[in-house]
């Protein structure tokens, strides 16, 4: 009997501590995990609505007394799902997404469904009317985008003259146009717009500055503090050296990314997310923090021929950027598990990197079309042209505006509109002859964008396209977004530049230069800082008893070896960053 009982005694104690363990467990390693969701709560980002005041005539043709114009509807939608049509104005159509046609034959689906019942054009038919001309006219522009691959010589003077008459034509006076008179409540001229694919309110349980990665999360972008990655194919877009990569799932890809954006790329598209846009969603890497893993089935299947393959298309030399290189090793995957299954295989490491986001769960258009459609009548688009002067972002080209479709799960889809490249910001220089340009050059970079004299606001950032929207953007528009900047606090600028990865001393010179910019802001529109953030235009900082920055200037070339595109040099990446 005493054993029996001394035997349910020891069980009750078994569980007892078994229970007592789970406990630790939760408190420990759940709870920490439990409280950090409901921090950054993931709340689902809705596509908002496309409609406006008046409706674009251009969308008379999905109507027919009244009703859905089914055959001008099926005209489109053959268009833009029918792989078999390949060529528009003699021009190779590009590549339709499954996704994408998916989605579109849902949106062609409701208009059947609302034609078979008889019913007359609502708001609801409206919305997917915009939504199929805006896919439509995307998937056009696209095509023949791509079709031409190098920048004609009138592009190239487009961009300078646009560059000069934006910095002398920026001037507003604090009156109502014939525009808003008509489109604007008079009652609240400062009235958010509602939430649409090219904008969305803040939600109060984000944080400002965590909305770059809340959206980050709605597209199921996961970027780890180490990253693997292999070698897909080369890109031959753009000027930035750049080639596409492989995530390890083969599902997710990357655009990976050597030279002067960076850092700034990363940090321009967090302020535009704390302001209400979508975004690209670069990543900066460290040190030997990537590994770019070759295939030797694929086009380069190691370092010397990816150096080859960069100097070829780019002109630039990129083994200033190269730490390590050569063959995985079984020791380098007791550092790293992600490495085990490439055991074997060629690798190389770099300096320091950005890794652009491309998730499976997005598929990119064209451009969103900021000239078409009424778009330059959203007051969303007008106001963006003062954050593009916040951040001196000089490359507002239209090509670097993406629509896009963002899979929600379940085959549900929504559209969102991208201000893409955002690297061309911090401090540019420009030069003719010869042909350059350089970005985040921080001593380039203004103490104050926007000033106040004579009843008018002047903004004095040069911009090389000025966009329909930046063309009628108003006094009204530019104070909503004045106001919008205006609720970025110290510790938020602070969060999305240290995301950057600068060296402290540039980080800090540019926090000084940004507040001041915010402020130069908000003084020229006459509004109340609502959260005033202290900076010192004559910022002075030593490093090991040496002048670093003097008088609100960066007098040393910080940490040249690892920093080969030089934070002072003005030689950019069409001269090879002096290499």
């Amino acid at each position: 009997m005493k054993n029996e009982i001394k035997d349910r005694y020891q069980a009750y104690l078994k569980k007892m501590k078994s229970a007592v363990l789970l406990l630790f467990l939760f408190v420990k390693i759940l709870a920490p995990y439990n409280s950090l969701a409901q921090s950054e709560p993931l709340v689902p980002i809705e596509r908002g609505s496309l409609l406006l005041n008046q409706q674009p005539q251009v969308l008379d043709s999905f109507v027919n007394n009244g009703r859905i114009n089914l055959k001008y509807v099926r005209t489109i939608g053959h268009f833009l799902t029918n792989n078999d049509i390949t060529v528009y104005k003699k021009t190779a159509i590009s590549g339709r997404s499954k996704a994408t046609i998916r989605h579109i034959k849902q949106l062609i689906a409701k208009q059947e469904e609302g034609f078979q019942e008889n019913l007359l054009v609502n708001d609801e038919t409206r919305e997917i009317f915009y939504e199929l001309y805006l896919f439509n006219e995307s998937l056009k522009q696209k095509s023949l985008a791509n079709a031409q691959t190098k920048m004609s010589f009138n592009d190239k003077i487009k961009m300078e003259v646009h560059s000069i008459k934006s910095k002398r034509g920026f001037r507003y006076k604090n009156s109502i146009t014939d525009h808003e008179a008509k489109n604007i409540n008079k009652s609240n001229l400062q009235e958010d717009p509602k939430d649409s694919p090219f904008w969305h309110q803040s939600i109060k349980q984000v944080p400002l500055d965590k909305r770059f990665a809340q959206l980050a999360r709605s597209k199921k972008i996961k970027a780890k503090k180490e990253m693997v990655v292999l070698f897909d194919k080369s890109s031959l877009s753009g000027s930035a050296p750049k080639i596409n990569v492989l995530d390890l799932d083969l599902d997710n890809k990357w655009s990976l990314k050597w030279g002067d954006e960076v850092h700034t790329d990363v940090v321009g598209s967090h302020i535009f997310a704390a302001l209400g846009y979508d975004v690209d969603h670069p990543y900066f890497y460290e040190e030997n923090k990537l590994t770019l893993i070759f295939d030797e089935l694929k086009e380069i299947k190691n370092k010397e021929e990816l150096k080859i393959k960069i100097k070829e298309i780019y002109n630039i030399d990129l083994e200033p950027f190269i730490t390590t290189y050569g063959t995985v090793t079984i020791q380098m995957t007791k550092e790293l598990a992600d490495l085990q299954p490439y055991v074997g295989k060629q690798y190389v490491r770099f300096k320091k990197c950005v890794l652009e986001a491309r998730p499976d769960r997005v598929k990119r258009m064209g451009s969103f079309l900021p000239g078409l459609l009424s778009n330059e009548d959203r007051r969303e688009l007008r106001g963006a042209l003062l954050a593009h002067q916040f951040i001196g972002n000089w490359d507002t080209r239209e090509q670097n505006t993406l629509l896009t479709t963002v899979h929600m799960g379940n085959y549900k889809y929504r559209m969102s509109a991208v201000f893409s490249d955002l690297g061309a910001s911090f401090g540019v220089v420009q030069g003719i002859f010869p042909p350059d340009f350089k970005v985040g050059l921080v001593n380039e970079f203004p103490w104050e964008v926007a000033s106040c004299a004579g009843g008018k606001v002047k903004l004095n950032s040069s911009i090389n396209s000025i966009l329909p929207p930046y063309q009628q953007a108003t006094y009204q528009d530019l104070l909503w977004m004045a106001k919008k900047i205006g609720e970025l606090d110290g510790p938020m600028l602070r969060n999305m530049i240290n995301k950057a990865k600068w060296p402290e001393p540039i980080a800090e010179l540019y926090f000084h230069k940004l507040a001041s910019r915010r402020a130069s802001i908000l003084n020229a529109f006459d509004l109340t800082d609502p959260h005033p953030i202290p900076f010192d235009k004559n910022l002075t900082i030593k490093v090991d008893g040496e002048y670093v920055v003097k008088n609100g200037k960066l007098l040393i070339d910080i940490d040249k070896d690892k920093n080969p595109e030089s934070f002072l040099s003005k030689k950019g990446r069409l001269t090879n960053y002096g290499h």
